[in-house]
């Protein structure tokens, strides 16, 4: 007797030290997030509207420089811009030899040249001088494995396996030590913003999905997926030394869409309750507040262009892309497997806006593209951050004049109109509260990688 109620007593004092320390780490973790979220307020507080509106923008630029008088440079002078993604199509990387020293002085002179510009003063809406304000950029960058033709880098990197290879071994350690490597190897050059993994589930009846997505997904099975995923998400945040926000993509899903999503808006043909069981499923896993290892949540997603046929449950009816579709898009963030990721700060990023699947879905004659509209459409719908990629209104001699003219129109809407304006405080404050979280205080010295980092690649 004496022994059960020993065994009994050892078992309850387990219990209550589990609990305790879950309820310890849960506490210390929202302890932190609102320590991030009070700096990114205050700092918010602060801001003048060209500013806060610049931090949803996610641009692209063609070179491997910045020139002084160049575009880029007016335009990161002119606005804070939230972040740069930089790719082997926009010629951002020099190589083969060479590239890795290359992208990180690339890196450090787009972080430098932000923080010098907030050095100087801009005039206030009173006529007065105030100093700008400083938020360092996302440089993001997708590094898909296997090398040529879906990594950016191919020079200079580990070349790391693709997600279908280390699906088929089932193995969560390959995975957390793949996303381990490569997070530390970027985090060496610099990024901190990566677009993936792929949590798409792979439908292979249908044969277009088949081949969009090839080998840039970790297979059929909804579970391994999110499994996968999940270890894939911790390895990079480990390996960044938690300075990489991970944007898992692409989501809804597209693992059975009815074409290619590069050319075409795709569809697929399944109702919410049918999405929930397959394609959401690994979305669900990687928004799980995890209190015994937070690093396998995803930071955000990259909302897809994807079009469902019978969401709702009626056939016959079609939504918009679901990136630009405020009601679906509601539909499936309200869901409980979401409400709470976003609650704790989980953040939306649109997939490109310039693709020819969007210019051909709102303008098939090719003949009126209006860039300011389709990123209002897009930030109205629900995203927090717009990828902006290939980015150039009809009439507009360059990108660059269409991103200008994009920032200036949402300004210029945030002073005037009150529900806009609270709509971008809440996104700003959610990418200001991620990026206080990687970086703790906006200082050059924390945002800037030491080069000594790259002797790590």
């Amino acid at each position: 007797m004496e022994k059960k109620s020993f065994k009994l007593f050892l078992i309850l004092n387990i219990l209550i030290l589990v609990f305790s320390s879950t309820g310890s780490v849960l506490a210390n973790s929202q302890d932190f997030q609102d320590t991030y979220t009070q700096k990114a307020q205050q700092l918010l507080n602060k801001m003048t509207p060209e500013e806060k509106v610049g931090q949803l923008f996610l641009i692209t630029f063609q070179g491997d420089t910045i020139s002084e008088d160049g575009e880029l440079s007016s335009l990161l002078q002119d606005y804070q811009v939230g972040g740069v993604v930089l790719s082997r199509s926009d010629d951002n990387f020099t190589g083969p030899d060479g590239t890795v020293e290359s992208s990180a002085a690339l890196i450090t002179q787009l972080q430098m040249e932000t923080w010098q510009n907030s050095m100087s003063t801009v005039d206030s809406e009173e006529g007065k001088q105030i100093k700008r304000n400083y938020a360092p950029l996302f440089i993001g960058i997708s590094q898909d494995g296997d090398s040529y033709p879906f990594d950016q880098i191919l020079s200079g990197l580990s070349t790391l396996p693709n997600q279908m290879a280390i699906g088929a071994t089932f193995s969560t350690e390959l995975a957390k030590s793949s996303g381990e490597l490569l997070g530390q190897e970027l985090h060496a050059l610099g990024f901190n913003l990566f677009l993936g993994p792929s949590l798409d589930v792979l439908d292979s009846s249908y044969s277009e999905s088949d081949i969009s997505l090839g080998t840039r997904t970790f297979g059929g099975d909804p579970y391994w997926v999110g499994e996968l995923g999940k270890a894939f998400i911790s390895g990079l945040h480990t390996g960044s030394d938690s300075q990489m926000v991970v944007i898992a993509k692409h989501f809804p899903g597209r693992g059975s869409s009815d074409r290619l999503p590069e050319e075409e808006v795709a569809t697929v043909r399944k109702s919410l309750e049918q999405l929930k069981l397959i394609e959401l499923a690994p979305f669900f896993s990687t928004a799980a507040i995890n209190a015994a290892d937070t690093t396998t949540t995803a930071d955000g997603f990259l909302v897809s262009h994807i079009r469902y046929q019978g969401f709702q449950g009626n056939i016959r009816e079609t939504t918009k892309p679901v990136s630009f579709d405020s009601s679906a898009l509601s539909s499936i963030m309200n869901l409980e497997q979401f409400s709470t990721w976003r609650g704790a700060g989980g953040i939306l990023v649109s997939d490109s806006l310039g693709g020819n699947a969007i210019r051909s879905f709102f303008d098939p004659d090719d003949e009126d593209f209006d860039g300011k509209q389709i990123a209002l459409s897009a930030f109205l719908a629900g995203n927090d951050i717009l990828f902006l990629d290939d980015f150039q209104s009809t009439d507009d001699a360059s990108e660059m004049e269409t991103i200008r003219d994009a920032l200036d129109f949402f300004a210029q809407k945030y002073r005037e109109d009150n529900a806009f304006a609270e709509r971008v405080d809440e996104s700003v404050l959610r990418i200001l509260t991620l990026k206080y979280k990687i970086y703790g205080n906006f200082s050059l010295s924390s945002v800037v990688s030491d080069e000594a980092q790259l002797d790590l690649i």
